[in-house]
């Protein structure tokens, strides 16, 4: 198991991750980070405010960005062509 972070983009910054997370690569942490979007977009959509993030930024334990996962991505594909 490899430990990523996924640190979530704001407007003015980013949000660090201080804990990361272990998965067996890249393909099951970009799930993760899909199924956190999802979650944090579900919050906002309850609570009636626009999303805190834009999207998780994965970078390995020597902090190198791997992937960007736009919370965009965590969308049924119809939510976006509508």
């Amino acid at each position: 198991m490899t430990r990523f972070y996924l640190h979530q983009q704001i407007a003015n910054g980013i949000i660090e991750d201080p804990d990361g997370t272990e998965a067996v690569d890249l393909k099951a942490v970009r799930h993760e980070a899909i199924l956190a979007a999802r979650q944090l977009l579900a919050n906002a959509i309850l609570a009636g405010v626009a999303p805190l993030g834009t999207a998780f930024r994965i970078t390995d334990e020597a902090g190198h960005v791997l992937i960007t996962v736009p919370f965009a991505d965590a969308l049924p594909p119809h939510f976006i062509d509508t």
